[in-house]
């Protein structure tokens, strides 16, 4: 039972959540026995509180723990800030021949109710993940194949905050329009609109690096939008420089095939985008 979920770090990888942890067991303190696998160890933190232990069946309690924790998780970082990530808790018992098997959250109880800021909860799962885990044991360096088994629970989230879209697609969309109106001038001005398209153009690289992006960088949908901008911004620069030094008819002919290259360089980059944040490849997986 997911209480309360923070600091999801896409640049980290990792997580905290505060839930309630009910077992089943005949044997004592059985939180003992339970290993958290991905725990983090970038923000390590894992408290436990018992809150109950009662008499369920005859030699088996139920416990219920209070657990705050800090967790790992795999990042895909790509389509920020349209991404989507996979939340999740693995565990395991700590010594099978010893403990028995730990059943998985059976699906019906998966908790798919709790509110995490910025994000909206998508898909929850639920199942056991085996790895295959191969040794070299003995002076000879023999090969032993090992299965191990881990009990996953998982939410899929997508971003909803709208701040940092907001912050670039402003800000652009008054860039683009003034690079457009530039279009329209007329030849005696040329000297005037490469002036503005230069200051439409540093006002673009200081608009980048003031946005926030997730660490380590990496090429991200942000990035794609900004450099998209500059080759645009720029073919524009270097037409209107190279034909303001021709005739006034080249000019005229250069500037409204910049008329169209812009509308359409537009709708191409949203195609583009739309595709790649609809890509079955940038998504999370479970595994």
């Amino acid at each position: 039972d997911i209480l309360r979920v923070t600091n999801v770090d896409i640049g980290n990888g990792t997580w905290g959540c505060d839930f309630y942890l009910d077992i089943v067991s005949p044997h004592k303190d059985p939180i003992e026995i339970i290993n958290f696998i991905n725990l983090s160890s970038v923000n390590p933190k894992f408290e436990v509180r018992l809150i109950r232990e009662e008499h369920v069946d005859e030699g088996e309690k139920s416990y219920r723990y209070y657990v705050m924790a800090n967790f790992d998780f795999l990042p895909v970082a790509d389509n920020y800030p349209f991404d989507s990530q996979h939340l999740f808790i693995s565990y395991s018992i700590s010594d099978s021949k010893r403990y028995g098997v730990i059943q998985p959250t059976p699906e019906v109880l998966l908790d798919k109710s709790f509110n995490v800021d910025g994000w909206k909860l998508k898909e929850a799962t639920t199942g056991v993940l085996r790895k295959k885990d191969v040794s070299y044991r003995g002076a000879n360096l023999v090969a032993k194949v090992d299965v191990g088994e881990e009990v996953r629970v998982g939410w899929t989230v997508a971003r909803t905050n709208s701040v940092t879209i907001m912050k670039i697609g402003i800000p652009l969309f008054f860039l683009l329009f003034l690079d457009y109106f530039t279009l329209f001038r007329a030849y005696e001005d040329a000297e005037v609109s490469v002036a503005v398209l230069t200051t439409s153009f540093l006002s673009g690289i200081a608009l980048y690096f003031s946005t926030e992006r997730p660490q380590p960088l990496r090429m991200t949908t942000v990035d794609l939008i900004f450099l998209w901008y500059y080759v645009l911004t720029g073919i524009v620069i270097a037409v209107t420089s190279v034909a303001s030094l021709w005739s006034e008819a080249v000019f005229s002919v250069a500037m409204t095939g910049l008329q169209f290259l812009v509308p359409a360089g537009l709708v191409g980059i949203g195609l583009f985008l739309f595709k790649r944040i609809r890509s079955n490849r940038l998504k999370p997986r479970m595994n």
